[in-house]
């Protein structure tokens, strides 16, 4: 039985000198934030899960406490499927997505997490999988004032030392002629053996997108990642129509519905979702089946703290796919909200293998990281 819901909203500034194109063009500041929800249980299990927050912890901690906490006081914590259904149900007139969808994947997270406690299994196992390791790709190649062509060299030149395969590379904030350039230095030092994806976060039009992806295309990209906005699902899969080039999205969308949209209208090539976007890790694994099934690769997409990355590697693992986003920015609330580090083994995430995410979380950072 479900005894106490808490949450604990943190930020780490020091990530703030690196920006994507939206924070660069002022469409968005993305500050490194999250909500850590806590689940107990009246046997004494404790479960964490992590709620996208970026610029919105309060509103997400609210519909946690306020809103999804009175519903499932006194509930089985192992109904899990019941439970997301309840929290979804309860809040269909001013939910669906954003907010209250982020508030949900957080509890579900911790729900997971308990589960595994109580079987003394990783969740990986609880769903099925199998897989212990899979491929990172790193996303660097941020702007900043501080980051000349030869700094970014050294980036991504250090990706490949440390035996990553993969690399994704931010663009859109400047001209096409300035992005282009800086791919073909990252080309330069990666090489053929690497490979190098790119990553738009929607700022281009569609007539923008299309000569962008014709000239990655000449380049070899991977992928084209979020190059126009989630929202122009007709314009995306005319994208796909025309270009060579993957695209890849898109994270900023939500629960199965929006990714059955997503693909049923063709708009990607590779479908991208997260944990603590899309409603946590048992709506995570509807839109991987569902992927499965219309044909679709999946690479789980990766930005903020390190239970979400946990709780993407388990699904990663279950769903037995083969790449995964990471970042190594300098990120405290990745590195430090457990006790263990993350393990990475020549370019790949090993999965935890014991019960629950398989890390143990370090209750400091919830006075340290608390946001101000």
């Amino acid at each position: 039985m479900i005894s106490d819901i808490k949450t604990y909203k943190l930020c780490y500034e020091c990530i703030s000198d690196e920006k994507d194109a939206l924070a660069i063009k002022g469409l968005a500041e993305h500050p490194m934030e999250i909500l850590v929800t806590e689940v107990q249980t009246k046997d004494g299990y404790v479960g964490y899960g992590e709620s996208l927050a970026y610029g919105c912890s309060d509103a997400v901690q609210t519909t946690v406490e306020k809103i999804l906490k009175p519903i499932l006081l006194k509930e089985d914590e192992e109904l899990i499927q019941h439970l997301w259904d309840k929290m979804y149900k309860a809040t269909l007139r001013f939910g669906r997505r954003g907010i209250v969808i982020a508030g949900i994947g957080g509890v579900d997270i911790a729900l997971w997490d308990i589960m595994g406690k109580k079987a003394k299994k990783p969740i990986y196992k609880l769903l099925g999988g199998s897989k212990r390791k899979i491929q990172a790709y790193i996303t660097g190649g941020y702007y900043s004032d501080k980051k000349d062509m030869e700094k970014l060299r050294d980036e991504e030149a250090y990706y490949v030392r440390m035996g990553f395969k993969g690399v994704k590379v931010k663009i859109g904030a400047r001209s096409m002629e300035e992005d282009l350039e800086r791919l073909k230095v990252i080309k330069e030092v990666i090489g053929d053996k690497v490979r190098m994806a790119v990553d738009a976060n929607n700022v281009f039009t569609f007539e923008e997108a299309l000569e962008m992806g014709k000239n990655l295309e000449k380049l070899g990209v991977w992928f084209f990642e979020e190059p126009i906005q989630t929202d122009y699902l007709d314009l995306s899969a005319k994208l796909a129509q025309e270009l060579d080039i993957p695209i890849a999205g898109y994270e900023t969308a939500f629960t199965r519905w929006e990714f059955y949209e997503i693909m049923r209208r063709g708009a990607v090539d590779i479908v991208q979702t997260d944990a603590m976007w899309t409603g946590g890790i048992s709506e995570m694994m509807k839109i991987g089946d569902m992927a499965s099934i219309m044909g679709y690769s999946l690479i789980p997409h990766y930005s903020a703290g390190g239970i979400s990355l946990i709780a993407n590697l388990h699904v990663a693992a279950a769903l037995g796919l083969e790449w995964i986003e990471m970042h190594l920015r300098k990120n405290d609330l990745r590195d430090k909200i457990f006790r263990e580090g993350i393990p990475i083994e020549d370019g790949y995430l090993v999965v935890p293998d014991s019960p629950g995410l398989g890390l143990t979380i370090n209750d400091e950072v919830f006075e340290r990281y608390k946001c101000k």
